[in-house]
């Protein structure tokens, strides 16, 4: 390595040129310059240091010329008493500065290495642009979560991208918004839920193993005993329920609202509707109007609290009892719960009285939770009632809500649907139907993220030169799966379908854990579409608010419906 003074020399010396290169005309001589800003860099230096210990108080100032004192002993000691201790104790910082930078170096380059050796020249996927504060905050609160990803997709134009923890020693945790590389992560047979973060959801359900937060046998165990209610031959069954229970609630329900010609709050309604249909189809079990009400009140609350996990939920788990809208949430978890064991004594005591060839075998999913032999005890079996229950409600109750506030806002698209659904081709009226629905959730998703996941292998993109390595936490951001590389992502144009008719954006996730009440869910999303928007049509009165706990939420969205006129 040249030294300073080497350069210095050099700089002196002429130039020496030989061959091709004597042609070319002398290089003037920078020795004035270089050794005028060698001195300007010595004095500088000198001020710099100068103006430091200037301000630095007495107490350090003594320290440090005693620390002076002691330099000049040691160095008349060793015979270099003509050195000026503070240049050595420039020359000893700089030494070490140049060693930390020289260590940090050296383990930037090994980690390169071991990079390279294990996963080539494939790079980590980039950091959003987003403070380690901003990240837990919004990590924290999560009511602006689902926003807080799409911002930061949008800062840095990328679908998957990490996100900064200050735990050194804690997983990468990165977000995939990228559609290919979703499905295949959750395909992945050793892609596995994070269980740690489900906590507070599963104490919805008393604490124990669920279907919907637990992993390994007991999840399996749950999964086999309720599939054979989703069997063919028992969908037609909850068809005819959905029908049922619409027509009823636009007998009861909706005609009243038009006969006083008054609005209403689409997602309550939508949340009394969607709830007596699965309590019928799911669990035979029918709700009174003021039962269907207190229930769904409880269920509003309990969604708040415990609907997603908070960074603080430790804290609030040990001194909750201090926070009065805690205790009111506990209380309603309780009844949910009481809920829950409700629906199943009922049932057992239903199947007593009844003749035994009234209903056939595993007919409601109720049915084969309770005939099942894998579940252990009653207190399982209630687990699965409510997180089927909790789960089912208010995200198929607001899924219907945002479709038929966006019809609302988008007249022309609501009035094409119409002439569709009351014309002769039923295919064009189901294709109509199927894209507005998706287009509808894939604008408004209920659940803006599927969730977090462990993966068990390393996963490389494409083309894309990204690696997400075994171990990982990874999270599946809807609004970024729904918008990434979409054209006018935000505006609703389920003609944007017609091109792309086998396209999904997950919006029942897949794999094996995929949503298990997916056909019922589409059941009772399409025979309220269909019914409603061939005959009546919405305006909007009150935007509202949205919301996110657990599902987004149209709060205070306020339609007024008028009976559609025939041309």
């Amino acid at each position: 390595m040249a030294t300073t003074g080497r350069l210095y020399e050099l700089a002196r010396s002429p130039v020496k040129r030989k061959g091709w290169f004597s042609g070319l005309p002398s290089l003037p001589d920078f020795s004035d310059e270089y050794q005028l800003i060698r001195d300007n860099t010595v004095t500088f230096i000198n001020r710099a240091c100068d103006q430091i210990e200037g301000r630095l108080p007495d107490e350090v100032k003594n320290n440090y010329s005693a620390f002076e004192n002691e330099i000049s002993k040691w160095l008349v000691r060793i015979g270099l008493g003509h050195v000026p201790p503070r240049l050595v104790i420039k020359y000893f910082s700089f030494f070490f500065v140049l060693s930390f930078c020289v260590i940090v170096y050296t383990r930037k380059l090994k980690r390169r290495r071991r990079h390279k050796m294990l996963y080539g020249n494939n790079a980590f996927p980039p950091y959003a642009r987003a403070s380690m504060a901003k990240t837990i905050a919004a990590l924290k609160t999560n009511s602006r979560s689902p926003w807080f990803f799409k911002q930061c997709s949008e800062g840095i134009k990328s679908s998957i991208f990490r996100l900064k923890v200050p735990f050194i020693s804690a997983p990468m945790i990165v977000a995939v918004g990228d559609l290919e590389t979703a499905k295949e992560i959750l395909k992945d047979p050793g892609t596995v839920k994070s269980e740690g973060y489900f906590t507070s959801i599963g104490s919805v359900a008393g604490g124990g193993p669920n279907i919907a937060t637990s992993e390994g046998p007991l999840w399996k165990k749950s999964r086999k005993a309720i599939c054979p209610a989703f069997m063919k031959k028992y969908i037609d069954r909850m068809h005819h329920i959905c029908r049922d229970e619409t027509e009823d609630w636009v007998n009861n329900r909706l005609k009243r609202f038009i006969d006083k010609d008054t609005d209403f709050d689409i997602g309550r309604e939508m949340m009394r509707l969607t709830m007596s249909i699965i309590c019928k189809a799911a669990f035979d079990y029918e709700t009174e109007t003021v039962e269907a009400s207190a229930i769904a009140s409880e269920l509003e609350i309990v969604s708040k609290e415990f609907g997603f996990d908070e960074m603080d939920r430790p804290v609030r788990t040990r001194f909750g009892i201090l926070s009065s809208s805690t205790r009111r949430a506990r209380l309603a978890k309780t009844r949910l719960q009481d809920f829950g064991k409700k629906i199943l004594h009922s049932h057992r005591k239903k199947r007593k009285t009844e003749n035994s060839t009234a209903v056939s075998p595993n007919e409601t999913i109720l049915d084969c939770i309770v005939k099942s032999k894998k579940y252990e005890d009653d207190t399982h079996k209630i687990a699965d009632i409510i997180m089927i229950f909790f789960q089912g409600v208010e995200n198929t109750a607001y899924s219907i809500a945002w479709i038929l506030f966006e019809l609302a806002r988008n007249p022309r698209v609501a009035s094409e649907l119409n002439s569709v659904l009351n014309g002769t081709n039923d295919v064009r009226a189901q294709d109509m139907l199927k894209d507005v629905l998706r287009e509808g959730m894939r604008l408004r998703p209920s659940v803006p993220g599927i969730g977090i996941r462990t993966v068990g292998r390393d996963f490389y993109m494409k083309d894309k030169s990204i690696v997400i390595p075994k171990g990982s936490k990874v999270v599946f951001p809807s609004l970024v799966l729904t918008r990434f590389n979409v054209e006018d992502a935000e505006s609703f144009q389920p003609s944007r379908w017609r091109d792309h008719p086998d396209k999904s954006f997950l919006m029942f996730s897949t794999g094996r854990r995929n949503c298990l009440g997916q056909s019922l869910a589409l059941a009772e999303i399409t025979w309220v579409l269909s019914r409603l928007c061939a005959k009546f049509e919405f305006d909007v009165v009150d935007e509202g608010s949205t919301e996110y706990c657990g599902t987004l939420k149209c709060i205070g969205t306020r339609l007024k419906a008028t009976v559609r006129k025939r041309l």
